[in-house]
């Protein structure tokens, strides 16, 4: 879930939220943001979509502000070049996402999707990596007892180091330094099925 102290952002509200709600639009969105422009046939191939599912679902996210059109980028064809509008997403608040006709969930449902396959799709190339990059992948979970405020100050820590890490983010489909890669930082914090709804503090006398 990308985090608000960024520049460029677009903070999702209860009309927006309808363009972005969908694990294709996600996928889209996050394509254009780290690869730069992009027609709806080379997101098409990219993706493994065909190119009238591409070109609905970027009308959409253009149509809510997500999306702009970009100038054209050459070639034969007279295609419709798009870039993404902001960097990052600000998630909303639980008024947002608990709002009428299920969005909030739809998109964090649409998020956990587009997640998992790209952690599914990483394991399946751990074999094929350079060993240098076997090395430093890692993959692992910690289970925590916290209370609220302790998850919110854990998950404020790691954003902190995260966003010194990306100073100077690189712009979008610009060329990576000498030996380095795009990489993919996921972590999820929220509390167990078996003690979400038990661990609640005593009732004072």
């Amino acid at each position: 879930m990308e985090h608000p102290e960024q520049p460029s952002q677009v903070q999702l509200n209860a009309r927006n939220l309808r363009g972005v709600a969908h694990p294709l639009r996600v996928r889209i969105l996050t394509v254009l943001r780290t690869e730069g422009p992009a027609t709806a046939t080379t997101l098409a191939r990219r993706l493994d979509q065909n190119t009238g599912a591409t070109s609905y679902h970027l009308r959409q996210l253009a149509e809510y502000g997500f999306i702009v059109e970009a100038p054209s980028q050459g070639g034969g064809r007279r295609e419709r070049w798009w870039q993404a509008a902001h960097v990052n997403t600000v998630v909303p608040d639980d008024s947002v996402l608990a709002g009428g006709e299920g969005l909030g969930i739809a998109y964090l449902q649409a998020l956990s999707r587009v997640w998992s396959d790209a952690m599914t799709t990483a394991v399946e190339a751990t074999a094929s990596l350079p060993p240098e990059w076997r090395d430093a992948q890692d993959f692992g979970d910690y289970v925590l007892t916290l209370t609220p405020a302790e998850a919110k100050e854990l998950s404020a820590d790691i954003h902190r180091l995260l966003r010194r890490r990306n100073s100077a983010p690189q712009s979008a489909g610009s060329p990576l330094p000498e030996g380095a890669a795009r990489v993919a930082f996921q972590f999820q914090l929220f509390p167990t099925s078996a003690d979400r709804h038990v661990s609640h503090p005593p009732d004072s006398e």
